[in-house]
């Protein structure tokens, strides 16, 4: 927890001194993740499926393996070359990671942390960018989804002021002119200094649990099956004649999971969808604009890993099927809402409804 930090800015020698400070207080950056390092993969990737889904996956999987981010340091505009309409203030990647913090707070084991988060911004964005440090509800004024439950935590921020300014600790350096570097890296180092003044007054969140117990037992791998065409069936990437029960059990091109989906069978049953796609493309293909549900049935046996392991997997694997869903039953669905990485396979939920 607060050990690694993200920067996103398109000024790579402002990113040089960054890391060469953060290295001199033997401070940990992320260098992997491409979603999370890179500014043309993320443009890249928003262009490719419209959406910045994949990088709330990626943000998913970051949490889930180093906790939160000492600090997010990124830009405060960012032009992705979107229509006016998708991106009219350039502040989409802003508004992605805000979202993705604001679901996390009510998330178990995150309710007392802190998103530490550093703009890089103009001169003339000064004065904006001291309300958002007094009032951070502000920064929450233009972010609206298509789901009402989201939009409901959204407003919960913005009526409690407060809680807000508890969770978000925001700050700024400016973007240097002619240069001038090092008047801005001092900047970070007090801004440095204050957060670890933060963190050290505050406990560490409790260790996070899966919403569901870990399943100890030796269970097999969920089956992955779908029914391909009227006479055949895939069942765990094998093409074979259609029974005569499995006509009225499965509807057509629907994959199901049948069976145990967890922390040790994902890998297996992840081989088993990626094997279907393979399979189906011989015999009756999906399109990369068709609406394709994968359905699990309340039979079907997971845990506290499921959420961040299927929405990552959705966001990276399947990301050129822009139609995905994920129909999963009412009791696996609460279990869901309680774990840790909800929100990454949260847009792939709101998709069936």
């Amino acid at each position: 927890m607060y050990e690694r930090t993200i920067i996103l800015t398109e000024d790579k020698r402002l990113e040089q001194f960054i890391k060469h400070l953060f290295r001199s207080k033997k401070r940990e950056i992320e260098t992997i993740l491409p979603l999370l390092t890179s500014l043309v993969s993320i443009k890249n990737d928003i262009h490719k499926i419209g959406n910045t889904v994949n990088i709330r996956g990626e943000f998913g999987y970051f949490i889930k393996n180093y906790g939160f981010p000492y600090m997010l340091i990124m830009d405060y505009q960012i032009d992705f070359s979107l229509p006016l309409q998708n991106d009219p203030d350039k502040r989409k990647l802003v508004r992605t990671f805000l979202l993705a913090y604001a679901l996390l707070a009510h998330g178990k084991g995150f309710e007392n942390a802190h998103a530490n988060i550093v703009f890089i911004i103009t001169k003339d964005q000064h004065s904006t960018m001291l309300q958002f440090i007094k009032n951070p509800v502000l920064l929450f004024g233009q972010i609206r989804t298509k789901d009402q439950r989201i939009n409901a935590i959204i407003d919960s921020f913005v009526k409690n002021r407060e809680k807000t300014r508890k969770y978000f600790k925001i700050s700024y350096i400016f973007k240097p002119i002619d240069g001038k570097y090092a008047a801005e890296m001092d900047r970070l180092e007090k801004i440095m200094e204050t957060y670890d003044k933060i963190i050290e007054s505050i406990s560490e969140p409790e260790t996070i649990k899966p919403s569901t117990e870990m399943i100890s037992e030796d269970l097999p791998s969920a089956d992955v099956i779908c029914r391909a065409a009227l006479e055949k069936i895939i069942i765990n990437g094998e093409i074979r004649p259609i029974g005569e029960e499995e006509k009225t059990k499965y509807l057509e091109k629907n994959i199901h999971i049948i069976g145990a989906a967890t922390q040790r069978t994902m890998p297996q049953v992840k081989d088993r969808i990626i094997a279907t796609f393979n399979a189906m493309a011989k015999i009756n293909p999906f399109k990369k604009d068709e609406r394709i549900f994968i359905i699990l049935p309340e039979s079907s046996i997971i845990d506290g890993s499921f959420a961040i392991s299927i929405g990552t997997f959705l966001a990276k694997k399947l990301s050129e099927y822009t139609r995905v869903s994920v129909d999963i039953g009412k009791s696996n669905l609460d279990k869901l809402k309680r774990s840790q990485g909800f929100f990454a396979i949260e847009d792939f939920i709101i998709k069936n409804l």
